[in-house]
């Protein structure tokens, strides 16, 4: 996990989430200079923070400058990415609130968000570019590959493998020791207690497939 520097950039502005990462630097106490970049001047209505820079005056390649993307569906934030290191982008450091417990023995990749509340518990490995929303628990030697989201107060328990590209929805629990594959999509409220199939929705308790899926926001590559 990278270290956070003094100057950090938010991008993209136009999301709901770029506001939850504003309330966590506040609390953060982060006193260095924190622009928010508007890549879509014409898209939904953006968060009240400031200061607001467009797109075209912002400098990804600026290596002293760490950046934060605020995009929840895991296919978009992969593109996102994609987009800012092929603009010479190299600093995305971890962004984990002060109220949330991160065990001493977890480790937690760059760009990875973790929000209020939130648990990972001991031997736990979370990659780069997760979404740990508020309240999330994960347990113990669980193994979270790149580009994960989570929805709030999801719990994964102990020994749970969940691949890249996955979403976890709102309040949906696993039992130890179950894979979740690579861009498949558990319901809000599923109760997880088998393997769920790679590119598969799932829902209910147990959870059941119910149709097959390219991704939240359009999946992750996993070659």
């Amino acid at each position: 996990m990278s270290a956070r520097p003094d100057r950090l950039a938010v991008y993209p502005l136009r999301t709901r989430y770029a506001a939850e990462v504003a309330e966590i630097l506040d609390r953060l106490g982060h006193r260095g200079p924190v622009l928010y970049v508007d890549n879509l001047p014409d898209g939904p209505e953006p968060p009240r923070v400031d200061p607001v820079i467009d797109a075209a005056a912002f400098h990804p390649n600026d290596a002293e400058q760490g950046i934060i993307v605020p995009v929840f569906p895991p296919g978009i934030r992969h593109r996102l990415v994609t987009d800012l290191r092929a603009a010479g982008a190299t600093c995305f450091p971890a962004l984990i609130d002060p109220t949330a417990v991160v065990a001493r023995s977890a480790s937690i990749g760059d760009g990875t968000i973790v929000n209020a509340l939130a648990v990972v518990a001991s031997g736990t490995d979370v990659g780069a570019f997760v979404s740990v929303n508020r309240s999330v628990s994960v347990g113990h030697d669980c193994t979270i590959a790149d580009f994960v989201s989570f929805g709030p107060g999801a719990v994964l328990t102990g020994h749970v493998t969940v691949q890249p590209g996955a979403f976890v929805g709102a309040g949906a629990v696993t039992v130890p020791g179950v894979t979740i594959g690579a861009n498949s999509i558990v319901g809000a409220g599923a109760v997880v207690t088998a393997d769920v199939a790679p590119g598969t929705v799932v829902v209910g308790n147990p959870a059941k497939a119910i149709k097959t899926t390219d991704g939240h926001g359009g999946g992750v590559p996993t070659t």
